[in-house]
């Protein structure tokens, strides 16, 4: 049977723009069947499920009124209206599938919408920060942040029949030092780390190095945004080597 290739997308805030530069890349040889985002990650997400181009990605990061996640609404807007998704396209395989997670905040579990039921209150709750952006309401439950439970959402993509994963992590280490040990503990009671199933191949990429501050992963910077989008160039070129690793 064919491979059902997946493309999932990390949380990280601003690290997104590192996404962006290896989604450069990695384009070219890479048609994924599905994508799948969480946080930031859903912004990318969206985007490139929606027939955004890498080059148009690149741009929506070096523009401070689309990336900057304080005027997230705008944001949303600007992407819902530029890549707009429809069944059709998917059943024609003009466009992926696109799936978001969210994480439902009183019961601390993660829940993936799909396709046409994706909606810009969604993405809105993906990227939810706890402490930095709002919730939402959605059919009446209180979603947050994405990536809380799980910053990469390989799990999603599987339970949506992927066989084959290409991730971008790019948030594989909490950047604060005195934050890193809450967040494991955090993660070792609450966290959604469901096992690979056998079979599914997994390649996962990342940065070779910390990216910055948890101030710069939440503040738009046009000399961090050109690193970032440098960086994640450079990751995707050597996708084979050892900043890609595989399961």
């Amino acid at each position: 049977m064919k491979d059902r290739i997946a493309l999932v997308l990390s949380a990280g805030g601003m690290f997104g723009a590192w996404q962006a530069g290896a989604w450069l890349a990695i384009s070219e040889g890479l048609h994924p069947d599905l994508v799948v985002g969480a946080s930031v990650g859903s912004l990318n997400g969206y985007a490139i499920a929606g027939g955004a181009s890498a080059e148009e990605l690149i741009e929506f990061w070096r523009r401070p009124e689309l990336a900057n996640l304080r005027d997230l609404p705008h944001s949303i807007r600007e992407l819902m209206t530029r890549y707009p998704h429809s069944n059709a396209a998917v059943r024609d395989h003009i466009q992926p599938d696109y799936a978001v997670v969210l994480t439902d905040m009183l019961r601390m579990k993660p829940k993936t919408f799909h396709g046409q039921e994706i909606t810009g209150r969604h993405l809105a709750a993906s990227c939810a920060v706890p402490g930095f952006l709002p919730f939402q309401k959605i059919e009446g439950r209180i979603y947050g942040d994405g990536g809380l439970l799980n910053p990469l959402p390989v799990w999603a993509a599987v339970e949506l029949g992927a066989t084959r994963i290409v991730a971008l992590h790019a948030l594989p280490v909490i950047p604060s030092l005195w934050l890193r040990p809450f967040v494991a503990a955090f993660r070792s009671v609450a966290g959604h780390r469901p096992p690979l199933p056998e079979g599914v191949k997994l390649q996962i990429l990342k940065p070779a190095r910390s990216l910055g501050s948890m101030t710069d992963s939440l503040r738009w910077r046009r000399a961090n945004i050109e690193r970032w989008l440098e960086l994640g160039y450079q990751a995707g070129k050597n996708i084979s080597l050892l900043n890609c690793s595989a399961r």
